[in-house]
């Protein structure tokens, strides 16, 4: 066939050029009739062509439009997909940046409101230890800080200063058994020591089997000792165990500070009983539900301290 083609190759090409004025002389005929048969010659000789030509145009503007046209935007997406993370990263640091300064707020509202004088100190490092419980803080020597010092935020007790270097210091919490902080009960003015219990848990030393004390009581700083403001929240009593003998009661307590959401703490330089402060501890003494500078979140624990004990 193809050897046909190439030797009759000519005349083929005679052919059709004398049917293109053919059939530009029939389309001008508008009248409609049936197709002739040198129509029909026609149509058979040229569809091949025009399909093949009809597929290599279709296939060379698909080709354009899929890839050489989509080259340069190939380029454009992977630049504003650089662009989309760096915008992501802005975001989430600055809402890093909002928490942190909410946390900051708070420590300051916490500070004036006891008129105290405080550093304020960012945890670096914490002890892994499951028997000696600390953090250390960024604060040392040089901003003041000293040994035995006390250790708050906003929502409470931390700990105290156990020693100090130059530029950091290491701090025993509330929940290391070395912690020992004088503590009474809010509502029955009950009195006790706290320290560490377990990872999470403290207990209330001393507290005589007599002392009206039930779960969900909210345990104060007493004070005593000069290290500690008093009125400073310390935790919720979440279990009292009463025995039929002795002089004590076994007392659970639960931090009012989260230790593992801890990040930045007030190293209590010196604190000044002014007449605020005064105010502050005789409102909690009443037996205000307003804890004086506690935050809304030791509230919220204390009250679902409370709920939970009941419903056991």
């Amino acid at each position: 066939m193809l050897k046909l083609l190439r030797q009759y190759r000519f005349y083929l090409t005679l052919l059709l050029f004398l049917l293109i004025p053919i059939l530009s002389i029939d389309s001008q005929n508008r009248a409609p009739r049936e197709y002739r048969t040198y129509d029909r010659i026609a149509l058979t000789i040229t569809n091949p062509f025009e399909i093949a030509i009809h597929w290599t145009l279709d296939s060379l503007v698909s080709f354009y439009e899929n890839y050489v046209s989509l080259w340069k935007t190939r380029f454009e997406n992977l630049a504003l997909m650089d662009e989309n993370r760096k915008l992501v990263n802005t975001i989430l640091n600055l809402r890093e940046l909002e928490q942190e300064n909410i946390r900051l707020r708070n420590l300051l509202q916490f500070k004036e409101n006891f008129k105290m004088d405080a550093v304020v100190a960012r945890i670096i490092a914490k002890d892994v230890s499951s028997e000696f419980r600390a953090i250390r803080i960024n604060r040392g020597k040089a901003q003041g800080i000293e040994p035995n010092m006390a250790v708050l935020n906003s929502e409470g007790v931390v700990g105290r200063v156990l020693r100090v270097t130059d530029s950091t210091a290491d701090v025993v919490t509330l929940l290391d058994p070395l912690s020992a902080i004088d503590a009474y009960i809010m509502r029955s003015r009950a009195r006790g020591i706290v320290e560490g219990l377990t990872d999470a848990l403290c207990q209330l030393k001393f507290a005589l089997r007599v002392d009206d004390i039930q779960p969900g009581d909210l345990l104060l700083s007493s004070g005593l000792g000069g290290n500690f403001p008093k009125g400073i929240p310390v935790g919720a009593v979440i279990k009292v165990t009463r025995k039929s003998f002795g002089v004590t009661q076994k007392v659970e307590v639960k931090p009012s500070v989260d230790f593992s959401k801890l990040e930045e703490v007030l190293v209590v330089t010196h604190v000044d009983a002014s007449p605020a402060h005064v105010e502050l501890l005789e409102t909690a003494e009443n037996g205000s539900p307003a804890v004086p500078a506690a935050s809304s979140a030791t509230s919220s624990a204390h009250e679902a301290s409370r709920t939970r004990t009941e419903a056991q």
